[in-house]
């Protein structure tokens, strides 16, 4: 199985580990950079509704960009709740090496990265309106790249699953071109007075938690999946099906 995350909009730029690679989809990024590279701090503005501040330093950022070995290590350099709560410092190495060989982080501007792929500091959301060469926007400049590579990967697990646990921004980048028998969507609900719904906080902490546990079990196929039990939540059995697993607790 392959697990897929989405990033962060905000980044670190200090890390313990050293990057092993290069992201898998750096010379398509890398086009997508010389395009980036024309937009002036007002474009920016517009295109990523930012303030001119943080597009002073967006486009400060790509302008430095380069593609090499000695950037920082995604899974440390991403900087949120979702990877926060993969409490990386309480991994194994074992459980580290895990992590390279199972789970993805889908990115706008680099398509898809390992943890332990090089990355540099960026800030590019997949629902920008950015139009690319002849693409109206980044879900068109990717196309069906990034399912592609999930793709060829996932065959060599034991269990051809890809299990979602990314946003719906990154999703939709995806999923059109993901066969419907290997998808699985992750679903962390919470109930109270009888309703069910997804706290979006508490979904990016699970997230994280879900990442760490799959890490810490070295989790090879479903059954093991549905064995997490983090934050009071379980496993919903009766909405459990071929296409989601859900966790639920009451609230």
């Amino acid at each position: 199985m392959l697990y897929i995350i989405s990033p962060t909009k905000t980044m670190k730029t200090t890390t313990h580990y050293k990057p092993s690679a290069m992201p898998q989809l750096w010379e398509k990024a890398e086009l997508l950079l010389a395009n980036i590279k024309m937009l002036t701090v007002e474009d920016i503005m517009h295109f990523m509704h930012v303030k001119e501040a943080l597009a002073i330093q967006t486009k400060q950022r790509f302008d430095q960009l380069s593609f090499h070995e000695n950037g920082y290590c995604a899974i440390e350099a991403y900087d949120g709740l979702q990877f926060k709560y993969m409490q990386m410092e309480d991994l194994a190495m074992s459980e580290l090496s895990y992590l390279q060989e199972h789970l993805r982080i889908l990115s706008a501007f680099y398509g898809i990265v390992r943890p332990f792929d090089s990355i540099q500091p960026y800030r590019l959301e997949m629902q920008c309106k950015l139009k690319v060469q002849d693409y109206n926007d980044l879900y068109a400049y990717w196309q069906d790249t990034l399912a592609k590579v999930l793709l060829k990967e996932v065959h060599t697990h034991k269990e051809k699953y890809l299990l979602n646990l990314s946003s719906k921004e990154y999703e939709k980048a995806i999923r059109p071109y993901i066969p419907k028998e290997q998808w699985i969507d992750v679903i962390f609900q919470v109930e109270k007075k009888g309703k069910r719904k997804v706290e979006a906080t508490q979904a990016l902490e699970l997230r994280g938690r879900m990442v760490h546990f799959l890490a810490q079990r070295q989790v090879e196929t479903l059954a093991e999946v549905y064995q997490f039990q983090e934050d009071g939540y379980q496993l919903d059995k009766e909405r459990t099906g071929n296409q989601q697993i859900v966790f639920y607790k009451k609230g």
